[in-house]
């Protein structure tokens, strides 16, 4: 507790450097939800919006994946998919938010066909993370302190860009991340292998990075300026 305590106190110096390019308010206040204007739609495509095949059950293409530091799990898209959003919880965890039993929801794979925005069709096809929707929910900007905004953008970077994040999206859900490279990518192929090789190595994957690195940062914006336009 008291090194994520201590993570996170660093990151507060420098939340100026990269929030800006979130386009988001701070946590000072709440923007009104745009998807309480919305009505659900129910998505009857064989792909979800990212592209990638509707699964057809949690027993098809999807599997069970541990969110590392903590004890609790995800269903998510089997391989390279599960690996990466799984490692983007622990992240999540360590360095925006820690996760917690009984907090919320956290939400891989999902059947549930009614979406009122395109990207939550990404759940359909075990391809979309939600990390307590409802505490970030569809529409509204400024639930993250700026600080936790750098973590994100360090996270989106440091995946090469295989991730999009929610808050990027219009209505934007800052609970949400999702593959944003297309089936058979080879960028998302080589950032999955990079994660396993992490794990078997001491000082390697999420909780040893230096966040305030020079290089992080600009690698950060450079990112953000794409995904946020």
């Amino acid at each position: 507790m008291n090194a994520q305590f201590s993570r996170r106190t660093v990151l507060k110096r420098f939340t100026g450097v990269v929030a800006g390019a979130a386009l988001l308010t701070t946590g000072e206040g709440l923007l009104t939800p745009l998807a309480a204007q919305a009505a659900d739609n129910s998505w009857n495509k064989s792909r979800s919006a990212n592209g990638w095949d509707v699964l057809p059950g949690p027993s098809s293409g999807a599997a069970t994946y541990d969110i590392p530091g903590t004890n609790l799990h995800v269903t998510l898209r089997e391989g390279d998919v599960g690996t990466v959003l799984s490692y983007v919880a622990q992240r999540f965890h360590y360095d925006v938010a820690e996760l917690e039993a009984g907090r919320g929801q956290i939400i891989g794979y999902s059947d549930a066909l009614h979406v009122k925005a395109d990207f939550e069709s990404n759940h359909l096809s075990g391809t979309a993370l939600a990390l307590y929707p409802e505490s970030y929910p569809l529409g509204v900007k400024g639930n993250l302190f700026p600080y936790q905004v750098t973590a994100i953008r360090d996270i989106l970077a440091e995946l090469q860009g295989v991730i999009k994040w929610g808050g990027d999206m219009e209505p934007a859900k800052e609970s949400t991340f999702f593959v944003d490279v297309s089936p058979g990518s080879t960028k998302l192929a080589q950032v999955a292998e990079t994660l396993r090789q992490w794990r078997l190595t001491p000082g390697k994957g999420a909780g040893t990075q230096n966040i305030e690195d020079p290089k992080r940062i600009s690698a950060a914006k450079k990112l953000a300026g794409k995904q946020a336009a």
